[in-house]
């Protein structure tokens, strides 16, 4: 390889590193910024669905190691619960979305939540389907700042 070659390969390197380093960085500040760190009790209303008695659901955003956010999603009712971690987790601006993988009894479902926040408060659209599959349940959530973790 010629030095000029050499310098190339040296120069796409350094690139690389740097745009890695950028990402990670305007990861973190998205993170930060969008005020979704934190825990959130959140309230779900699923259409043509009654309320189940005792049901709740927290959602928990933390910055991870790289900067990125982070999350996990607890479902308590009738004496059980499920925490997972999210998923496909966006955050552009105001608004996020994440998926949420569930298995029950041998079947994988989804969640896919897609909301906005303002004025300290979440909300938006969900769905509820089998994986891979249409939707069978839609619904809209609300949130708040858990007790004591507001902002």
């Amino acid at each position: 390889m010629t030095r000029i070659g050499r310098r190339n390969v040296r120069m796409g390197a350094w690139f690389a590193m740097a745009f890695v380093a950028l990402a990670a960085t305007f990861g973190a500040a998205e993170a930060q910024e969008s005020g979704l760190v934190g825990m959130w009790d959140i309230s779900i209303d699923a259409a043509g669905m009654p309320p189940i008695p005792g049901f709740s659901m927290t959602w928990t955003f933390a910055t991870g190691d790289e900067g990125a956010l982070t999350g996990s999603f607890t479902m308590t009712g009738q004496g059980q619960s499920v925490t997972e971690d999210m998923s496909d987790l966006t955050v552009d601006g105001d608004a996020f979305g994440f998926t949420v993988r569930i298995e029950e009894q041998g079947q994988t479902g989804e969640f896919v939540f897609e909301g906005t926040m303002a004025e300290g408060e979440v909300s938006g659209t969900f769905e509820l389907r089998p994986e891979g599959m249409p939707a069978m349940a839609t619904g809209t959530f609300s949130g708040a700042p858990a007790e004591g973790d507001g902002p």
